[in-house]
């Protein structure tokens, strides 16, 4: 028989920072969903958050589970509870973005653009990881039937990022109709190509048409977004060489994508924003890497400083729902660059990307005025948060540069948030490890930061955070190296005088369909949806099991689709939105999180026969006890399980449960008594975190 001591280590006594009180009535998951469904004969609801479908309990993933031979018991669906139903748990993810208002959806490359006669205007498809992920198609319709000579296709003169508006097709196929039924095929390539400059132009005999449709197939990259097509402008020409489509002339145009931007679109992020809530989670992370919280989005106009209304209304709402809100201070604004950068916002709209302005935007340490700055803006957003915000973090991955600045940034801003507000909570700037584990966070990032002012920092600041782990194999030692490695560091942060929360503030698996063809580190270590949702579902329970705020990166994200790091499935790309649907993490994510309602971390030895090894954890809600209980390393589909007699001894134990997150089930288990002890007989433990709940 081999004993698993429990890697909880210390009891760690937590409890939500930002209690969730409401002015008025409590909401329920139908004030951001519609129910579309019912299944079965239960009636299970299947709830609508705009156009992404979520089951109302845990589906049948991986059916006919045992999870203790023998046992007849029933086996019952039990009710995700949603965050405001939650007392506690340490859940959370960084979501991608924030819900924003028109004025502030910056959209350059939209279809638009393909008719407006304006050059320097771009379209792109949304990018995918391989070139011929499916086909991307652009349909113009004339207002009434002319004779068409040719198409041109323009190349953008001036469009967002060195690529965008200058990609073309390897295939390409333009068909036209009179009817929009018939379809004739006036030019087929498949070795397609076009100047490097100048419109490319399709010639082919006169002829009357309505519509243009051009099909493009085998493309290349664009950005960094994957393979897409993106141009200027589609000219149809007519003999005389007079563009017809043109938006000016009553043209229209459709196509089969857009690329939103990294950020994505406003509908999108409002859809998807309240899955968070359906999730159960009672943490998130913004302001974190682009988006409407970060400084150069507040203050557009130096000196004036704001944030966007519909931004602001999810953070209250995020509160008033039982969230602890983790609000970055991040990072520089184009305004105070040397020289600044202004830009003018008319065209900001239709030619620049978000994603353009994270990369002009300077640190707060390369100058006096970007640090003057930089302060204000502090003081303003700590202010006007002031009560909604659980942790002020202090910049993001800040280890890119050197750590002299970031010490500069770091004892020029504590002062401003405690005057600003003298409740306020301080998280140190997340730093990230390579993806491996091989960054060094803790010794080269954390540790000497707590040493600043003779130690005097570590008691000042209530929270430290990282970003622990980007697709890794879980066979790596360091990852397994990961609960000794910080329970090290973390007797190394109590001895410089921190009493803090501790917090993994991004960390993420991908599962891209079809496999990405990239050397990125997304593309290192490859892996199904189901392997991505028992990695993951390991991770947060270990994160919980440790007394580490676990946060997800991210909860949603429609516009890297070669990445799909995210809990809902990118499928086909299309126009105007591409909905997604959960993927097997956001179920075992949405059961882990009910499970673990209210428990902390709590030692106590179980013991396991058999040859196996296990991870466990240990967690305690008041008069009960739980474990949970897994196989380590590389899985794959379907089940995987190991036998083994589970023993809790001198426990005084009244019942016991099984919890199988992946089918959203909870069973009463069969219990033994053996002398003083109590056993459970012939348990199966998978590869996925197996929870046993103990009333004592």
């Amino acid at each position: 028989m081999r004993t698993c001591i429990s890697k909880s280590f210390l009891v760690v006594v937590f409890c939500a920072v930002v209690s969730s009180s409401w002015a008025d009535s409590p909401p329920g998951i139908e004030d951001y969903a519609t129910i579309e469904a019912y299944v079965g004969k239960e009636e299970i609801p299947v709830y609508a958050f705009g156009y992404t479908y979520v089951y109302g309990v845990g589906p049948d993933l991986l059916p006919g589970i045992v999870m203790q031979e023998g046992n007849a018991n029933p086996i019952v669906k039990f009710k995700p509870k949603k965050s405001w139903e939650i007392k506690s748990n340490f859940c959370g993810s960084t979501p991608a973005r924030e819900p924003k208002t028109m004025l502030n959806d910056d959209q350059p490359l939209l279809p638009v653009h393909l008719i407006d006669g304006d050059s320097e205007t771009a379209w792109s498809s949304r990018g995918g990881g391989v070139p011929d992920r499916q086909p991307e198609w652009i349909r113009i319709d004339l207002p009434a039937e002319s004779t068409v000579a040719s198409v041109a296709i323009v190349y953008s003169q001036k469009g967002p990022g060195q690529s965008t508006g200058k990609v073309l097709p390897r295939e390409i196929v333009v068909k036209l109709s009179t009817d929009a039924r018939e379809w004739r095929t006036v030019y087929e390539n498949k070795n397609f190509s076009g100047p490097d400059s100048g419109p490319t132009v399709i010639d082919f005999p006169a002829q009357r048409a309505k519509q243009i449709w051009i099909v493009a197939n085998n493309l290349g990259r664009v950005g960094n977004w994957g393979c897409a097509v993106s141009i200027g402008e589609v000219e149809a020409r007519d003999p005389e060489g007079n563009n017809l489509a043109l938006i000016s002339k009553g043209a229209g145009v459709q196509v089969s994508s857009t690329y939103y931007g990294y950020g994505m679109d406003r509908f999108t992020q409002d859809m998807l924003w309240p899955i968070q809530y359906d999730l159960g989670f009672k943490w998130l992370r913004v302001g974190y890497d682009m988006g409407m919280y970060l400084w150069s989005y507040v203050e557009r106009e130096k000196g004036k400083l704001e944030i966007d209304r519909r931004a602001d209304e999810c953070i209250t709402e995020a509160h008033k729902n039982g969230m602890n809100v983790i609000l970055v201070l991040d990072k520089g604004n184009w305004l105070y660059a040397d020289p600044p950068r202004k830009v003018d916002w008319k065209k900001a709209r239709t030619c620049e990307m978000m994603e353009t302005y994270y990369d002009y935007q300077p640190w707060p340490s390369q100058s006096k005025e970007l640090m003057d700055g930089y302060l204000r803006y502090v003081d303003y957003m700590v202010r006007h948060f002031k009560g909604r915000v659980a942790y002020y973090e202090i910049c993001n991955e800040w280890e890119r540069i050197p750590w002299e600045d970031y010490h500069r940034i770091l004892l020029a801003t504590i002062p401003v948030i405690k005057k600003a507000d003298p409740k306020a909570k301080i998280l140190l700037g997340s730093a990230t490890l390579a993806p491996d584990g091989g960054g060094g966070i803790y010794d080269k990032a954390v540790l000497p930061c707590l040493k600043l002012n003779n130690g005097e920092l570590a008691k000042q600041i209530d929270a430290v955070g990282w970003h622990p782990w980007y697709q890794v194999d879980p066979d790596n030692p360091k990852y397994r190296r990961y609960w000794e490695d910080f329970n090290k560091f973390k007797k190394d942060c109590e001895a410089l005088g921190f009493k803090g929360q501790y917090l993994a503030t991004e960390w993420t698996w991908a599962a891209p369909y079809p496999p990405v063809e990239t050397k990125e580190w997304w593309g290192q270590f490859g892996c199904s949806e189901m392997q991505k949702a028992k990695y993951s579902a390991q991770l947060m329970t270990a994160h919980s099991g440790m007394g580490v705020v676990s946060l997800y990166n991210e909860t949603f994200q429609t516009g890297k689709v070669d990445w799909d790091c995210n809990l809902v499935r990118n499928v086909f790309s299309v126009d105007p939105i591409s909905p997604a649907q959960p993927q097997p993490i956001y179920y075992a994510f949405r059961s882990i999180s009910t499970v673990l309602d209210g428990f902390i971390p709590f030692d106590f030895k179980v013991s396991f026969t058999g040859d196996k090894q296990f991870d466990c954890y240990t967690f305690k809600r008041g008069g009960e006890v739980m474990l949970a209980a897994w196989m380590p390393g590389r899985t794959m589909d379907g089940v995987v399980e190991a036998r083994t007699d589970v023993t809790l001894p001198a426990a005084k134990v009244k019942r016991a449960w099984v919890v199988d997150i992946f089918n959203g089930t909870e069973q009463e288990l069969n219990l033994t008594p053996s002398g003083g002890d109590s056993v459970l007989k012939g348990m199966l433990v998978k590869d996925y975190p197996v929870f046993v709940r103990v009333e004592q």
